[in-house]
């Protein structure tokens, strides 16, 4: 049996009760569920992650006209440097941990008097590694943002209490969008406590025009589209070979659907990134945030499969895969488990043919993408980078199928 790897979890039932319901007041009870998760006070919702992002190095370099430079996570979503360098700034990247963080020692050496902020991405780092680059940033009194796309609902456990990643940083960066954990179709936030900073946003955006209601419209249909493939029959007799087939051709067309970042051009920012979240966005992020034992069961779920993915391939010891540094299966819960792996397009291929599918593209290498000095911390990480599928229904004996074909895999090469 395949199994599709994407999980969509906005359901259809949430989809069609927000299409036809009326919720007063919605925004504020949004706002209430994002100040537990962020541990902040002020919430702003913005039509996409990149958009609150926008809104926070305005603002910043208002605040600071002097300063001019970014200091980020070389492997990194490409879109997020090119609103750095549309904004004006110069972007440093530093070296990377065994977990592709910012490295906390690099970091102290690369603030000066013209560092403007710090982003951080939250995609496979430890809770340790958070609260390092926080007291870092504290002490040089220099603004964290915090991007917390992917980790939403992450957590360490300390004394009985959550400690939630995407409570870290000055600005908080979420994103609601299709394949997120919580989905909106389009959509995004920015926690903070900076009174000032939620007033100069909600100012801006109340000058902004309301989302395309095009482009709102294909990611709906495209929504639709893969509710109907992620369909086990359908999958298995259809779309897993179009996808087998897109990969060896490397149909950028269909992969593009699959992974939008793969689509990226430097270019000037999208008239669209200026524009409202849609209101009914809000209303499907409010069910999914309003749905807690649903939300509670994916956490635990993804978790156990992580945990039993680790410990397979930790006792395995493949030669040829390296298995990133995994402390707190609660803080770093993976929608799809992540590896380290040698001759990896060869590999691709092979566990298609075995009937498993494999997220390819994570990040990128923005360095090079940005023709900057490469760094040799980065080590081409984006062409090693396997994550291998996670998810409701992916069971134990899916998992070791997967890894017996990897182990397979690597004897025989």
């Amino acid at each position: 049996m395949k199994f599709f790897r994407i999980n969509i979890y906005l359901t259809i039932k949430y989809f069609f009760f927000s299409l036809f319901s009326s919720h007063k007041k919605i925004t504020n009870k949004i706002n209430k569920y994002l100040k537990f998760y962020s541990n902040k006070n002020e919430i702003i919702l913005t039509s996409q992650l990149r958009v609150g992002f926008k809104l926070v190095l305005n603002y910043l370099k208002e605040k600071n006209p002097k300063k001019n430079e970014i200091i980020v996570n070389s492997y990194n979503l490409a879109e997020m440097i090119n609103i750095c360098q549309n904004t004006n700034l110069k972007v440093k990247y530093a070296k990377l941990n065994n977990n592709l963080f910012i490295d906390e020692n690099d970091l102290k050496k690369k603030i000066n008097k013209k560092t403007l902020a710090v982003l951080v991405t939250n995609i496979f780092n430890t809770y340790d590694s958070s609260i390092k680059i926080k007291s870092i940033c504290n002490k040089r009194k220099i603004p964290l943002i915090e991007d917390n796309a992917i980790y939403f609902g992450n957590f360490k456990k300390i004394k009985k209490k959550k400690i939630y990643a995407g409570s870290f940083g000055d600005y908080i960066l979420n994103s609601f969008n299709i394949m997120k954990n919580i989905s909106g179709m389009y959509g995004g936030s920015v926690a903070t406590n900076d009174k000032k900073f939620a007033l100069y946003a909600n100012v801006k955006i109340s000058k902004y025009k309301n989302f395309p209601i095009i482009k709102y419209f294909k990611q709906c249909l495209i929504f639709l589209i893969l509710k109907i493939l992620s369909n086990n029959f359908i999958y298995n007799i259809f779309f897993f070979n179009i996808l087998k087939k897109a990969n060896i051709s490397q149909n950028r067309f269909i992969l593009g659907i699959i992974y939008p970042s793969i689509k990226f051009k430097k270019t000037s920012l999208p008239e669209y990134y200026y524009s409202k979240i849609n209101s009914f966005s809000k209303k499907m992020i409010y069910y999914q945030l309003s749905d807690n034992i649903n939300f509670n069961k994916n956490h635990i779920k993804k978790k156990l499969n992580n945990i039993f993915y680790h410990k397979i391939l930790n006792k395995k010891k493949i030669n040829g895969i390296e298995l990133l540094k995994y402390e707190d299966p609660n803080f770093q819960n993976y929608n799809d488990y992540p590896i380290i792996v040698e001759r990896k397009k060869a590999l691709v291929n092979y566990l298609f043919s075995k009937g498993i599918e494999t997220k390819t593209v994570q990040y990128v290498d923005c360095q090079k993408i940005f023709k900057s000095k490469k760094s040799n911390e980065l080590k081409n990480y984006e062409n090693k980078i396997l994550c291998l599928p996670n998810h409701k229904l992916i069971s134990k004996k899916y998992i070791m199928f997967i890894v017996n074909n990897l182990e397979k895999f690597y004897k025989n090469k």
